[in-house]
């Protein structure tokens, strides 16, 4: 078990000279929430692609990390709790399609992406896809809190585990990031 921010994909290359990019004139943006590198890593190859703004969700009070601090994080992940953030610099109904992108928290959707995806409830366009990153949890049944929480069922689903970022498994990360791409062509 991870006891803090995931580091992994912190050295991992762009994907852009891999994966063509979207060039259809959709307006996307990229929102993502991470503590460490793996899901920062994540939301910018996706803006990269998909030529989409990109926007952070920022915990009001920092959160600390150690042990208590993760069981912290764990619980209120497991009860389904929000957490203040700050007040968004973009407007997803401003937008032709969103991706949303959050690490997966002791099986569960994290506080601070709860709480974004509550603030904007009926707000996201159609064209939505929801990607999950995590130690080795499976995407669904967050993916389905996150449609819950934001009332978009999404176009297009991926979920990332640690071994995804592994310089030998480079080709499963590209068929992820692709098939998030290719649910917003």
């Amino acid at each position: 078990m991870v006891s803090g921010a995931s580091l992994v994909g912190e050295s991992s290359p762009a994907v852009s000279t891999e994966i063509l990019p979207v060039e259809n004139g959709h307006r996307i943006l990229v929102v993502y929430f991470s503590q460490g590198s793996a899901t920062k890593r994540v939301a910018e190859d996706l803006a990269a692609l998909l030529g989409a703004d990109l926007e952070r969700v920022v915990e009001m009070k920092p959160r600390k990390w150690g042990f208590f601090g993760f069981m912290g994080a764990g619980a209120a992940s497991s009860m389904s709790r929000a957490v203040p953030i700050a007040t968004p610099a973009r407007d997803p109904a401003a937008y032709e399609g969103v991706v949303v992108c959050t690490p997966i928290w002791a099986w569960h959707l994290s506080p601070p992406m709860r709480s974004w995806l509550r603030l904007n409830k009926g707000k996201l366009p159609p064209l939505a896809a929801y990607v999950t990153v995590s130690h080795d949890t499976q995407p669904d049944k967050v993916a389905a809190a996150m449609a819950k929480e934001s009332g978009r069922q999404p176009a297009a689903v991926a979920g990332f585990a640690d071994r995804d970022f592994e310089p030998g498994n480079r080709a499963l990360y590209i068929a992820k990031i692709g098939s998030i791409v290719e649910g917003l062509r």
